[in-house]
């Protein structure tokens, strides 16, 4: 047995070294920067399963194992062999885990086996070693690996010298957030760079355009290249992990470098060259490990392939999401109302052959524990990858986080042109452009148009009704007036998201990344934007609580529920929601000064890229005011079914739309209904009682069953929706009910935000969320507020609690627990 040097490693020995110590000997071959290594093969480990006798065990993951593996003993020659050799190595040394299955292309198994830094040589390199061992068989690692044990004896282990480190951080090759081949990220923080690994600094962020112009094979061999700095995020930092006498603490920044950059331009350039020569002689984008010494010079800890390399899926159990239909349904949804807001998406989104030929013959949508799922499978065909570049994200929030990674970290991918096909088969032969206002350019006429139909047809629909006809009747005019406000909305989301996607990607392209966020938003004041105005005025006496519930009285926290309280049914919601508004500044003046930034902003863009601004900005709009307008109609809609329960004495809210029609015409009997009445509303109450309680339906469900979430440790990530970083106490709030624990400087952490919950935003300080996407709600109006905003954190209300200090990165989508 004997311990190995990197240049006596070969490709070829991947099973003999793992993934990790292949990765390092073929860069030290290649004359990159790699600190003194040592290697301590798996014959090595395997000797030491049989000597201790645990191979049986390890054969069969018998419990105890990892303990047991820590408490062995070594070879006495082996162990005499590794004590000289670390000695020779360095004072303090970097024990660190390379598992056969480690670092490939499937699979990176990035934080879940062990490291171990500031070991010196002697006793606690041997406890070091064996730890890496056993972690082979932590509890984590079989969870990750689904249950499956590993080989007995396929842990190696590299040895290194522990770099004296001025700065270190991780950089990936491509940009993993959007998915970008052309861009490449750097994390950076002082010191060493386990903290920015396991999460427990905030590091710099740099996002860098790649060579445009040269072919990739030369992109990246060439020494020097062209790079070109498009985002720089600074963030301040008080601590940091560094070498001191005896071995390593956690000491001050250097007041001097608390603020300041930890890379330079020329630095970063040069660890970005460095970046893209890895890529060059692995053969594939790189998730890179480095430091740099006090001199200045950079080293590369260990290089690992981005993963995700294999197929997108295509097929499987049917995923059903309440991403985009959450948070119109942020509480308990009732079967009357979700049935006739289900027949209205259906008469969209159905397509009956298609499902049944390329999509598992999965319904459109869903109701489980009262809550509106939709059938995200269609989205797995539909999405595509433009060689290098980003995705549509809109159809990538759809899918689970697992199948969303594949997709961000793949060069290209096709759509499955069976399933368009068949959709637009269907769409010609049944004529269905007539059941949308389709036209990417003027469907915001079509707007204007519903909106003089609504105006026109709300005076009568509020006239009091005075028999079960007339109820019915008006509930009828309701429906069909909703039909065709969706035949508007639903391609106003569409159209917005398509624009939204463009004039971003324009803004970056055109060196105006800086802009984003202020230019797209909506432009002037949005109806939300307005009632939070009003509301501080009612806070600030400004604004009487009647002319107050005359103007917006028909709003909701939930409002796409039939059902829910409206404003004017509950004064004392209006009341709390005023009072956060007030702990904020004048909402108006704000939104004065960024409209103000916005029109500088516009006036500096080229004409093209002025006129995609401006009408991404109206569609921005657009889909803000349609809600609020939406919302007036389900106000009258709602006081019509309320009408016929009071006629009825019956809460015909938990019978589905057909039911209620039948117990009208006499077609179900009275004790029936009733019987369905009692026992889904008992099935109701219980999930507003797990929902206040923090046990709301999963966000994704594959089949009948929630998917496991991998995501561990201090960070968080997620979707950034709002640009921003806040640090802050959390303050969890399960309804708008709880409106009032909200203190201002806090973060709100919720599942999802309806345009009724947007009042909060003026006194938060952040916002996390479980469900949202760029362009939900939430996102539009904390962008246009300035709110630093991360959403699709699973479990985010019940892995954080109150008063836990955590920090919001609204740029990068991650969120630090401190």
């Amino acid at each position: 047995m004997s311990l190995l040097r990197l240049d006596q490693i070969s490709p070829r020995d991947r099973g003999r070294v793992g993934g990790k110590a292949v990765g390092l000997a073929r860069l030290a071959r290649a004359g990159l920067p790699v600190p003194p290594t040592l290697v301590v093969p798996v014959e090595v480990t395997r000797d030491f399963l049989k000597r201790n006798g645990l191979w049986e065990d390890a054969l069969r993951g018998a419990p105890g194992l990892a303990e047991r593996i820590r408490a062995g003993e070594l070879e006495p020659d082996f162990a005499g062999r590794l004590r000289t050799a670390a000695a020779r190595l360095g004072d303090l040394l970097a024990v660190r885990s390379s598992g056969v299955d480690e670092d490939g292309s499937e699979a990176s198994y990035a934080g879940q086996y062990e490291t171990f830094l500031g070991v010196t040589p002697g006793d606690a390199t041997e406890d070091a070693l064996r730890a890496c061992w056993a972690s082979a068989y932590a509890e984590r690692v079989l969870a990750y690996r689904d249950g499956v044990l590993p080989a007995p004896g396929s842990m190696a282990v590299v040895i290194q010298v522990l770099v004296n480190a001025r700065c270190a951080g991780v950089m990936f090759t491509i940009n993993p957030l959007n998915g970008s081949w052309r861009e490449m990220t750097v994390e950076a923080a002082w010191g060493l760079g386990e903290p920015v690994v396991s999460g427990q600094v905030v590091p710099d962020f740099y996002r860098v355009r790649r060579p445009r112009r040269s072919p990739r094979p030369v992109q990246r061999i060439l020494a020097r290249v062209r790079l070109e700095l498009i985002e720089e995020l600074i963030r301040p930092q008080d601590e940091q992990l560094a070498v001191v006498t005896g071995g390593l603490d956690t000491v001050p920044v250097k007041p001097a470098r608390r603020a300041a950059p930890k890379l330079r331009l020329a630095e970063l350039y040069r660890l970005c060259r460095l970046g893209l020569r890895i890529e060059g002689k692995l053969s594939g984008p790189q998730d890179v490990e480095w430091v740099q010494d006090e001199a200045g010079k950079f080293y590369v800890l260990q290089a690992r392939p981005v993963t995700s390399t294999g197929s997108v899926q295509r097929s499987g159990e049917v995923v059903w999401t309440r991403r985009f239909i959450g948070e119109r349904w942020t509480e308990p949804s009732t079967p009357l109302g979700w049935s006739v807001m289900r027949g209205l998406i259906h008469r969209l989104i159905a397509y009956p052959e298609t499902s049944r030929r390329y999509l598992g013959a999965g319904e459109p949508t869903r109701h489980y524990r009262y809550a509106p799922y939709i059938n995200a499978t269609v989205f797995r065909h539909l999405a595509f990858k433009l060689p290098g570049a980003p995705p549509p994200r809109f159809m990538l929030e759809m899918l689970p986080p697992e199948e969303e990674q594949r997709w961000l970290r793949r060069h290209a991918q096709p759509p499955d042109l069976k399933v368009y096909r068949s959709i637009l088969a269907t769409t010609f032969r049944e004529r269905r452009w007539r059941r949308f206002r389709w036209n990417l350019f003027t469907n915001w006429r079509a707007w204007e148009r519903y909106l003089e139909t609504l105006d026109a047809a709300l005076p009568a629909l509020h006239q009091p009704v005075s028999t079960r006809a007339e109820a019915l009747k008006r509930t009828e005019d309701c429906l069909a007036l909703a039909q065709e406000y969706i035949k508007v909305h639903i391609c106003s989301l569409l159209f917005a998201n398509i624009w939204y996607q463009l004039a971003e990607s324009a803004l970056v392209a055109g060196g105006h990344t800086m802009l984003v966020s202020t230019l797209l938003q909506p432009p002037g004041s949005s109806k939300t934007a307005q009632i939070n105005q009003a509301l501080w005025r009612l806070a600030n006496d400004q604004l009487s609580l009647s002319s107050f519930l005359a103007q917006y009285g028909h709003r909701a926290s939930n409002s796409w529920e039939l059902f829910s309280p409206r404003w004017r049914e509950n004064p004392a919601a209006v009341e709390a929601l005023a009072a956060a508004a007030a702990a904020g500044a004048d909402p108006a003046e704000a939104a004065a000064e960024r409209e103000g930034a916005a029109q500088r902003a516009l006036e500096r863009l080229s004409g093209p890229l002025r006129w995609l601004v401006t009408l991404t900005r109206r569609y921005l709009l657009l889909r803000e005011d349609q809600r609020f307008h939406f919302d007036r109609l389900l106000w009258v809609w709602k006081q019509a079914y309320c009408w016929l329960e009071d006629d009825l004495d019956l809460s015909i809210r938990f019978l589905e739309h057909a039911e209620v029609v039948a117990l009208l015409a006499g077609e179900l009997p009275e004790s029936d209904a009733r019987a369905l009445v009692q026992r889904r509303g008992e099935g109701w109450q219980e999930e507003v009682r797990r929902w206040a309680e923090g046990d709301p339906p999963p966000p994704f469900l594959i089949g009948d069953v929630a998917p496991d979430d991998a995501t561990e440790g201090l960070r968080l990530q997620g979707l950034g929706i709002s640009a921003g970083v806040i640090t802050g106490p959390v303050r969890i709030l399960r309804s708008l009910a709880e409106a009032d624990r909200l203190k201002a400087g806090e973060i709100l952490v919720t599942q999802a935000t309806d345009p009724g919950w947007t009042p909060l935003f003026l006194s938060a300080a952040g916002l996390v969320m479980e469900m949202g996407g760029m362009l939900s709600h939430g996102a539009v109006v904390a962008r246009e507020y300035g709110l630093p905003a991360v959403v699709n954190i699973t479990a985010a209300t019940s892995r954080l609690s109150d008063g836990q200090i955590i920090t919001v990165d609204g740029s990068r989508g991650v969120v630090w627990v401190r």
